[in-house]
Parts: C-alpha cells; structure tokens; sequence
C-alpha cells in the first residue's frame, strides 16, 4: 500500500505469527497452536495478550479461506480453484475444529478470566463457551462434507445458462428481460428460466437429502432433538422459535394485505384479469425499461456519490474498497451477491451479478452497507467482535438501500425515472416480508420433521406458500416450477436458518429510515455509531445503541408498514 491509503485501511503489522508466514497445510499453523496452548497466563494482561495472539492466528487462517472462497465463486468452472477451496476444506478445517476447542477451553478454564469486565467480555465468554457446547469430534467429518455438498450447489446454480434471444445468458442476465413491456417477451423469459432450473430439481432435490440426513446426525451426535436446536443455539439466539411463528403470524395479517393491495394497483394499471409471475417488475404504466446504467464502472462511480450525499464519509469509505468488488455477471461465476472479509487486512470484498437494472444499483448500496459495517469496527482488537450477529449485520446493509433512495436522481434524470425507482424501492421493502415467512417457515418444519420424503417437501412448500400468496395467478404454468421454487434460495442449503434476520433488520432498517428523512446527520451518526461495536453486544444492545427497538411485534410491524404504505401512495 502506498502513502495515498486512507488511515481506515492502513493494514495491521502481525505481532505473534511471522509476517512471511504463510498457510500451505494444517501443519504449518500447528506451531502457533501449540505456544498458544503451552503458554503459562497468571495475570489479566496475560489474558489480554494471549487473546490478541490467538485472534492474529484466526484471522490469517480466516483470510487465507475467504480468498479460496472468493477466488471459487468469482469462477466455478476453474477446477484449480475449486480444488485449493476443497483441500481447505478437507484437510485443514478439521484440523482448526479440534484446536480451536482446545483453545477455547483453555481461555474459558483461566482463573483469571473471571476478573474480566463483563461488560466487555460477557458476550466473548458466550461465544467460546458456546462453541465449547456444541463441540463434537464425531461432527467434524460431517462438517466437512456439508461444506463440500455447499460448493456442489455452487457449482450447479452457477452453471445456469439460458439460451434467449440468439445468445446464452445467465439468470441475472435474463432478468432484463422481465423488465421488458412486451408481456410475450416476459413470458418467454420467465419461462425459460424456471425450466432451467427445473432442469436441475432431481439433483438439487437429492443434494438437499443428503445434506438433510447429515444435519439430523450432526444433531443427534449433540444429543439435540433437531438441527433447529443447533442453529438457534450456534447463532447466539436470543428469541424461540415460538416467537418466529408469532412474527410469521404479524407479517401474514400486516405486510401480506399491503403487498396485495400493492399487486392489485399493479394490475388495475395494467389493465390486466390476472398478475402473473412475470408481471411483477414491469413497468405497470408500460414505459420503457429502467437503464441506470451501461458499464460496471458507472454502476460503482453512481452508488458512491450517492453514499457521498447520504454522508461524507460513507463516500470516502466506498471509494477507498473500489478495487475490492467484482460486479459484472458472466459464464461460470456464481450466482447472488454477497460481501465478505478479508479478516487479516481487516478489508471487505463484494461480489455482485450486475446486469444493467435497477435492483443492481439496490444490491451495490446493500452490499455498501456490509462494507461500512466491516471498515467502521476494523479496530475492534479481538476477531470475534469485528462480526455482528446477523439480526445487526444485515440492518446495515438493509438501511443503506433505504437511505439512498432518496439519492436516485444520480442515476436518472428524469424526475418520473426517480418516481420509479424510488417506488420500485419501497414496494421490495414491503415485498421482501411474505418471502422470509416463506423461506423461514419452511426451514422450520423440514428440519422438525427430518423423515420426510421429497414429495412431502414439495407439499409443504406449496402450503406454506399460499398461505403468503400476495396475488400472483399460476395457472397454466407446469406446477414443478412453484413446488421446486425454494430451489433458487442458496440460504436454503448452504446456511439453514439465517432467513428470519432480513425481516428483523428490515424492521431495523425501517426505523432508522423513519430518523434519517427528520434528520440525516442524526440517522448516520446513530448507523455508524453502533456499527463501531461490531459483535461486542448482543443484537437487543446493538439496535439499542442505533436507537431503535429489537422489536418484532404485530404493532411494530404494523405501523412500519403503514409508514411505507402512505410513502408510496405519495409517488
């Protein structure tokens, strides 16, 4: 790095592991283990110190995967890269498994730990002793094979191609055309899509039961009654599931009846009897499709002026982690979008599928969000505090989409384009409600009812579905392609039971959009200020220091709604 890098992103000098050092296997980190393991700690600063050391020693271990990672998902086809990810995955992970547990009950057996401020500590303390809980040998195969089954779904979404319009094209690609006014167009696209992924079912459907089988014996071998029990435990949950299906329950009688209504108004403009699935990001008043933007580098220069109008130093941010994003959508790279960490340069990397719609500039401010989430608490000392829960985590994505709505005029310039994208905005705000009861509820009984069959599944979902129907028509369309849509949610497979969080941080999210169109300094400042404590709170104490409520309430969701609602009969 030259003279010219923001102070933000100046890199950490290594303390304890060699600055050459390198991961080439599992025995090559083993020396550091050991002298964290064979250090004798008699007083506080002893403990402050071994800490650091043993956060150092994860956080170039995290470094290194996350590239692997990286590297496998920017391209799926490169078997090389496939293969360094596997090999960290087969080789070295099962080895961290077993050292970290004995690191970990070497901290949590310190005397000295006691004397620690609780305050700072308490929620160190319960990730460890967590971790310890749910420690099992027999489970560190299982691990491995989950994660290889997760690259396995990596590998088949990223394969996706649609043959349309003279040319093969990934789904982001195909998503264009859905935006297009000629309604056979939509049709056609929409329907080629699903049949491609259709295509892969039979595969998909098995991949899922074997990662189902292993889930229900990685939950036995806790002597857990389900793999919900894992998950809630492992996320540090501080609500049940009873309190999940009281939610679902507030967004089937407050978000469902206003995405209806939403829906209803759509078709009323369009003129039509029925709203059918490719109808729903068209322009209702048939105008042509929304072009933000034509090149990936006007997509980046765009959304970082608009962070600049939000704050200042939210541009600044942005600008300085350009060089960490890999946007544009192609042959072989996977599907989605996310942000991750390069945990050593403390330095977030974002992946996106852009191709030229609206949603491409929604998903760069969201992933935006995780960005400043990762560079506001870079100076958290500890690696367990530099992530938040995901409740928190994804308020500080969730609220970058909301604020930088206000800013759209960056990309169009035409005030009815803003009209449109803001409404555009406002109404997935609402939208994403029913889809998250959907996905949540159905990750529910699937993992409480593991001796299901595929054709019980299917049925569940179906149930499920209608039961959050917002007032699409599917007649006419092979049925395979609503009972296999849970197919397209990597959340599914890869990361049961991290779904409920968007719901939750939209709420957040919500409220902090309420403060910031009042006072914008004061929404930012209260955003940043609790994106500093990173994970070093609970996500009650993190939306609390935001000053906003942990509340998932019918009453909170009910008036968050009628706020959006009023907002968008406004445009």
């Amino acid at each position: 790095m030259n003279q010219t890098v923001p102070e933000w992103l100046k890199p950490f000098e290594r303390k304890f592991i060699d600055p050459n050092f390198k991961i080439t296997d599992a025995a090559s980190i083993k020396p550091f283990v050991d002298k964290l393991l064979d250090r004798e700690i008699n007083s506080q600063q002893d403990v402050f110190e071994w800490l650091e050391d043993y956060s150092e020693l994860e956080s170039v271990i995290g470094e290194d995967f996350n590239h692997r990672y990286v590297a496998m998902t920017c391209d799926t086809k490169d078997k090389e890269k496939e293969n360094a990810y596997l090999s960290f995955v087969r080789e070295i992970q099962p080895k961290l498994t077993e050292w970290s547990h004995v690191l970990n009950k070497k901290y949590y057996g310190l005397e000295c730990r006691n004397q620690l401020d609780k305050k700072r500590y308490g929620r160190l303390d319960r990730i460890i002793s967590t971790q310890i809980e749910l420690y099992e040998e027999k489970n560190i195969p299982l691990d491995v094979k989950l994660s290889e089954m997760s690259q396995k779904y990596q590998s088949i979404t990223g394969a996706w191609m649609v043959e349309f319009d003279g040319k093969k094209q990934t789904m982001p690609q195909m998503i264009r055309y859905l935006y297009k006014t000629d309604r056979s167009i939509r049709e056609s696209a929409w329907r080629a899509s699903a049949d491609r992924r259709l295509a892969d079912s039979s595969a998909l459907e098995e991949l899922f039961d074997n990662m189902l089988k292993i889930r229900y014996n990685y939950a036995q071998n806790l002597n857990l009654k389900d793999y919900r029990e894992f998950c809630f435990k492992s996320k540090l949950r501080d609500y049940t599931a009873e309190q999940c299906f009281e939610f679902h329950d507030s967004i089937e009688k407050a978000a469902v009846p206003v995405v209806k209504r939403i829906f209803e108004k759509r078709r009323e403009k369009m003129n039509l009897n029925k709203l059918r699935p490719w109808d729903t990001v068209v322009d209702p008043l048939s105008r042509p499709p929304l072009e933000p933007f034509k090149e990936v580098n006007e997509l980046q220069n765009g959304v970082e002026i608009i962070f600049r109008k939000i704050n200042q130093r939210l541009g600044e941010k942005f600008k300085s982690i350009q060089h960490m994003m890999d946007l544009d959508s192609r042959d072989g790279k996977a599907p989605g979008g996310y942000q991750t960490t390069f945990e050593e340069q403390r330095i977030p990397f974002i992946f996106a599928n852009s191709a030229g719609v609206h949603s491409d500039i929604t998903t760069l401010l969201h992933e935006g969000g995780h960005a400043f989430h990762t560079l506001t608490c870079r100076n958290q000392p500890m690696v367990w505090y530099r992530h938040s829960s995901m409740e928190f985590a994804e308020v500080a994505s969730m609220t970058q989409e909301l604020f930088g709505n206000a800013y759209l005029d960056v990309f169009y310039k035409e005030e009815e384009q803003v009209k449109r994208a803001q409404l555009e905005q406002l109404e997935r705000v609402v939208d994403i409600f029913p889809w998250v009861a959907t996905v949540d509820a159905f990750q529910h009984w699937i993992y409480t009812n593991p001796n299901h069959d595929r054709e019980e599944r299917g049925k569940k979902w179906l149930e499920i579905s209608e039961r959050f129907e917002v007032g699409l028509d599917w007649q006419g369309i092979n049925p395979e392609i609503k009972k296999h849509a849970w197919h397209k949610q990597l959340h599914i497979f890869e990361v049961p039971f991290y779904y409920i969080e968007y719901a939750i941080a939209q709420l957040g999210a919500l409220q902090l959009y309420r403060v910031f169109k009042k006072s914008p300094a004061k929404a930012v400042d209260q955003y940043l200020k609790a994106l500093s404590l990173g994970g070093s709170r609970s996500p009650a104490e993190l939306f609390k220091a935001a000053g906003i409520k942990f509340d998932f309430s019918l009453d909170t969701l009910t008036e968050l709604m009628e706020t959006i609602e009023e907002e968008i009969k406004e445009l």
